[in-house]
Parts: structure tokens; C-alpha cells; sequence
């Protein structure tokens, strides 16, 4: 009895033993708080292609960007440029002869000028087509040449603050103008102004090196020639140029002049007398 007893324990024990080595116990995992959960079902699937695509940065060269081109400055005329009319009809004014392309650009002048010395009447004290005044080395003896007083009328008062503003509305109208000062010419010369109407058909040869020559208004000069004092640089600035003026061939001649808005040179014919 007691070895039967024994033996179903055994047995009992036995089966006991094989059932627990076959289930396996539940396993709960830790998780410490320095731990990262990564959610895999962001991930592709197995079945997916993954496609990494690769970025390449040039790095920066050290080649200079290129020199940008001047752009050319658009040729920019003073205000009261304008071109005179084309009539060469003669006036006699104030006793003396002009034609009237000349007084058109006195009237022209006056406008500009709206100072005291009336240069359309009493201050024209010499006019063109004359050899009268030997000191004048013939630049009167064609047209375009005019003298004009400067001083206050009927009286010996010269208006000396009138003198720059008046050389400069003439010289905006189309004239190239200078003062003669006192004793300037000879002994005994009178103050005036003497214009020369730039572009005048009927320039004389004189006028014209007054204009063009080595002592003339477009190199910078006076309009003097040796043994009248010149030549001497121009007091009243450089020459003024019109539109108009460069369509006649005129420029500025001095050694370093102002740029020319058509890089053409002097066209010397078309400056002189026709």
C-alpha cells in the first residue's frame, strides 16, 4: 500500500514537471526613462524602394564678377539753347550794319539776359561788314561781329556787375563773347564786348581763327592773337556748345574738353566761310 501511495506521487511529479518546462512565462519589459520608443510604423515596408537622393553644393569660385560697360551719357544742353534762324537779310541798327541772323541772336540774348545794357539798341556800338577799326584785325569785316557797350547810357559809368551775366547769355545764344577791357587792344581802347555769331555763313577769316584757331573760343582762349595780347586763356569759362552748334561741326577743342556726345572730330569745312 505504502509503495502504491509512493508510486502515484512519483508519477504526479513527473507530469507536473514536464508542464512546467513547457509554458513559458510572461515577460513584461522595462522601460527606464532614458530609453527612446521608436514607432516602426513609420517605416517603409519591406516592399517598399527607399530612394536616397544626393544634393551636391558647389562651393563658391573665386572668379570675379565682370566689369560692367560705362554707360555713354546722353549729350544734356543748357537751357535757352537755340538754334538761329537762317536769314542773312541786312539791318542797319544803331547806325551800324548786322544781318538779321545776328540780331536774332542779340534778341535771343536780351531774353536771357534781362539786365540793365540794352544790346538791341544804344550798347551796339560796332556791327559787321566793316574794316573802319584797324584794331579789330578784320574780325568785323565780315558778318556775325558786333561790339557792345558796357557802360550805363549817356554816361562813363561802367556796369561791371552786368558784365558776366551778359558774356553768359550771349554765349547760351550762340556767341562766343569776351570783354576788352580798358587799354586792352591799344592805348586808349575802349571796355566793351565783342561777339563773334558762331556759325555765321559770312564769317570773315579772322572771325573764324576767333572761333577755331590756336587762340580761338573753342580752344579756351580769348580770341586774342599775338601782338593783341593772346593768346590768353578765356576768363569767362569754357565754351558753351548747342546742339545745334555740333551739327555744324563745332567742338570743344581744348586739350582736355568736355566729352564729346558724338566722338566725331572737328570738321573743320564746315566752320569756315562758304
Amino acid at each position: 500500500m505504502l509503495v502504491r501511495t509512493f508510486r502515484t506521487i512519483l508519477f504526479i511529479s513527473i507530469i507536473l514537471f514536464f508542464l512546467t518546462g513547457c509554458v513559458s512565462p510572461v515577460f513584461q519589459p522595462q522601460i527606464s526613462p532614458q530609453h527612446t520608443i521608436i514607432d516602426t510604423s513609420v517605416f517603409p515596408s519591406s516592399t517598399s524602394t527607399l530612394t536616397i537622393t544626393s544634393t551636391q553644393i558647389t562651393p563658391p569660385t573665386d572668379t570675379p564678377n565682370p566689369a560692367k560697360t560705362p554707360t555713354p551719357t546722353a549729350f544734356s544742353e543748357l537751357v535757352g539753347c537755340q538754334k538761329p534762324e537762317d536769314d542773312y537779310s541786312i539791318l542797319t541798327v544803331n547806325g551800324v550794319l548786322l544781318n538779321q541772323r545776328t540780331y536774332s541772336m542779340l534778341k535771343h540774348a536780351a531774353e536771357l539776359y534781362q539786365g540793365e545794357i540794352d544790346i538791341l539798341g544804344y550798347a551796339i556800338t560796332q556791327g559787321s561788314y566793316t574794316q573802319q577799326v584797324d584794331a579789330s584785325f578784320g574780325t568785323h569785316a565780315g558778318g556775325g561781329a558786333v561790339d557792345l557797350s558796357v557802360m550805363r547810357i549817356h554816361t562813363y559809368t561802367i556796369l561791371w556787375d552786368e558784365i558776366p551775366p551778359l558774356i553768359n547769355a550771349l554765349r547760351v545764344a550762340g556767341f562766343a563773347a569776351w570783354l576788352r577791357d580798358l587799354d586792352e587792344l591799344y592805348p586808349g581802347s575802349p571796355i566793351h564786348i565783342h561777339a563773334i555769331a558762331i556759325g555765321d555763313r559770312d564769317l570773315s577769316p579772322a572771325a573764324v581763327q576767333q572761333l577755331i584757331g590756336d587762340y580761338g573760343y573753342f580752344k579756351g582762349f580769348s580770341g586774342l592773337p599775338p601782338g593783341y595780347g593772346g593768346p590768353s586763356p578765356d576768363r569767362y569759362g569754357p565754351p558753351i556748345l548747342c546742339q545745334w552748334m555740333i551739327e555744324l561741326g563745332y567742338r570743344d577743342l581744348r586739350p582736355t574738353p568736355t566729352p564729346d556726345p558724338t566722338g566725331d572730330q572737328l570738321d573743320c569745312h564746315k566752320c569756315q566761310v562758304k
